[in-house]
């Protein structure tokens, strides 16, 4: 078998070529004599090579066209990726089109040129020039941002590059996309059937990340960069896979354009990477509140931004409508394919009461009237939507399910159970899958009840309406408490006012907590089991917290405009702040709902999936 240096196995009697190769070293030249004994008895065709790789373990060899014989030189096809398979983990890198190793040739950047778009022409769709290919990709990323997953080319040994890859990947467009400044659109033209094609994509002094693989059928393709902030340089190629085998384009660069000035600027005051999730991105909303004041004055009139945000606060998409100046803060994720659900309600005004589901680069786009929604939603797995209507005009206040078909139908009646008297405005719907159960709150009454959703029937009540669940220790109860949902663990997750902080309006340092407690169904009481409330910050609306996979919880104060990331043993991993620079500190920019996490191709993938 072959040593552990690089090598070339030529038939007996030609020359012996240099071997160049780039594998984030620097090119080397190396020569082989001839072969003897067992593999001489597997000598390759005229004009191939065998390639082994440096270092311990390796193990996996590969083939390449060789130059005809005496030719110092050898120069696979531009983008032909070796690898070499390590026992403990993969090492891959791309072979350039590199001259000038050894006694002879030019320099290898010589024939390379690199242009980024940053005319307004170029960055809206005109073609851009190659530049010098890429270095290795060893720690490109899945899907986009979405893990940190080795590429491999998945050629099979003794497999030498068939095609150029120039001729394959062909009319190579970057534009800045019309409608969100850090989105970059890729088109170009497919001249050769492949199995997948996507693209990889980097910033100076990052990781590789990747977009989702997507049937390489000839003709013309689209794709979108996604998780590159603004005012950004990207380097870009194109990659197809046909029969195993990688055609990689050259490079190409593009440039995002800057994040609208309107949208709040988040500012990160901690991050520690390891006591935080793994997850790399932030989706969330905020207002670009006035801030300052304990009133709606300073709230609820100015824009509200949705944006997904790096850990680094980056800004790395957003969505806005300023047009219609709605109130949008509970937006979801498709839990029945690959978009987003966005509430758009007025808090003042006629203007049209609905939702907008759509991809991140706005391929897929609908948008759905909600007569009567009142202030949350969530979404199920087979595509409903669940939302709450107010009291109005002769009609009782209600749980509601609308079809993907659109037909709606009354869940539960809170008028009918807790009567006329009782304030029935809900700030939060959470569908708890495990369970098919909806949890409301309404904070008027500090009381929460989680709801059957095929039945309607009441099958849990918490806080301070008769026939609640009693605490322990008894010293508990919700104070206008927000977002209670019901974790994997089956455990109740509130934010809330400790006890006897009942008045929103007036803040108190470390008396905003964010609570669990263990659900005792058969004994119905609810048994504190966790509690964080060392923050200063306070929520006067809105707030929420989440159990993430991990153990931390993912919280945030509202009009307080902060959101942290919280580990069991109550210590911050992660803490990011709107601040406004108005009147009292306890009142800044206003967040709405906000989850990690760690593929945005999940957040693209098109619309719903057909019904099974």
């Amino acid at each position: 078998m072959l040593g552990w240096q690089d090598r070339v196995v030529a038939e007996p009697g030609t020359a012996s070529p240099d071997l160049c190769r780039s594998d984030g070293v620097g090119c080397r030249a190396a020569l082989a004599p001839a072969t003897s004994g067992a593999e001489a008895g597997n000598l390759l065709p005229k004009n191939r090579a065998r390639v082994a790789c440096e270092g311990e373990g390796h193990a996996t060899t590969r083939n390449s066209i060789l130059p005809p014989p005496g030719l110092a030189v050898l120069a696979p096809g531009v983008g032909t990726r070796w690898r070499c398979a390590r026992r403990s983990a993969l090492a891959t890198w791309t072979v350039l089109a590199v001259s000038g190793c050894g006694s002879s040739g030019q320099d290898r950047g010589a024939s390379a040129t690199t242009v980024a778009p940053s005319t307004p022409a170029e960055a809206n769709g005109a073609a851009v020039q190659p530049s010098e290919p890429a270095q290795p990709t060893e720690n490109a990323l899945e899907a986009g941002p979405a893990g940190d997953i080795p590429l491999d080319d998945g050629r099979p040994s003794d497999v030498p590059p068939s095609v150029d890859a120039n001729e394959v990947i062909t009319n190579v467009r970057v534009a800045v996309h019309p409608r969100v400044n850090t989105l970059l659109l890729v088109t170009w033209d497919q001249t050769l059937a492949t199995d997948s094609t996507w693209l990889e994509f980097s910033v100076e002094g990052e990781s590789v990340m990747k977009s989702r693989p997507r049937t390489g059928e000839p003709g013309a393709h689209r794709d979108v960069v996604i998780g590159v902030p603004g005012s950004t340089n990207v380097t870009l190629r194109i990659v197809a896979e046909r029969n195993g085998e990688q055609i990689v384009s050259r490079d190409y660069q593009g440039t995002t354009l800057a994040v609208p000035g309107g949208m709040p600027v988040p500012d990160v005051l901690a991050y520690e990477p390891a006591l935080a999730s793994p997850d790399r991105w932030l989706f969330g909303s905020v207002e670009d509140s006035d801030g300052g004041c304990n009133n709606q004055s300073c709230y609820y009139h100015t824009t509200f931004w949705l944006y997904i945000m790096d850990r680094q606060g980056r800004i790395v998409w957003y969505y806005a409508d300023p047009a219609s100046n709605a109130t949008s803060s509970f937006q979801r994720i498709a839990r029945d394919g690959e978009y987003i659900w966005i509430e758009k309600r007025a808090f003042s005004g006629n203007a049209q009461l609905g939702v907008l589901k759509m991809t991140l680069d706005w391929s897929y786009m609908e948008e759905i009237p909600v007569p009567r929604l009142a202030d949350a939603i969530d979404v199920t797995t087979d595509g409903s939507l669940l939302y709450n209507v107010d009291r109005q005009g002769g009609q009782d206040a209600e749980l509601r399910e609308m079809t993907r078909a659109g037909q709606v139908r009354s869940i539960w009646n809170c008028t009918d159970t807790f009567g006329a008297n009782f304030e029935c405005y809900s700030n939060t719907i959470n569908w708890n899958p495990s369970a098919d159960t909806v949890v409301m709150s309404f904070p008027y009454q500090n009381t929460v009840v989680e709801i059957d959703r095929r039945s309607g029937a009441l099958v849990g009540q918490y806080g301070d309406a008769a026939g609640s669940y009693t605490f322990s220790p008894s010293s508990w109860q919700f104070e206008f408490q927000h977002f209670a949902n019901i974790s994997r663990d089956g455990t109740l997750i509130v934010s809330s006012h400790m006890p006897g902080f009942a008045v929103t309006e007036n803040p108190v340092q470390g008396q905003h907590a964010f609570m669990e407690f263990e659900i005792d169904r058969q004994n119905r009481r609810l048994i504190e089991k966790w509690i964080y409330n060392e923050g200063p910050e306070w929520a006067m609306y809105k707030g929420m917290a989440l159990r993430l996979e991990g153990g931390n919880t993912l919280a945030n104060y509202g009009t307080g405009g902060v959101i942290r990331e919280i580990t069991p043993d109550k210590r911050t991993a992660f803490l990011v702040k709107f601040d406004s620079e108005r009147g009292n500190d306890f009142f800044n920019k206003m967040v709405g709902n906000n989850v990690l996490i760690n593929d945005l191709y999940a957040l693209n993938g098109g619309g719903p999936r057909p019904e099974q």
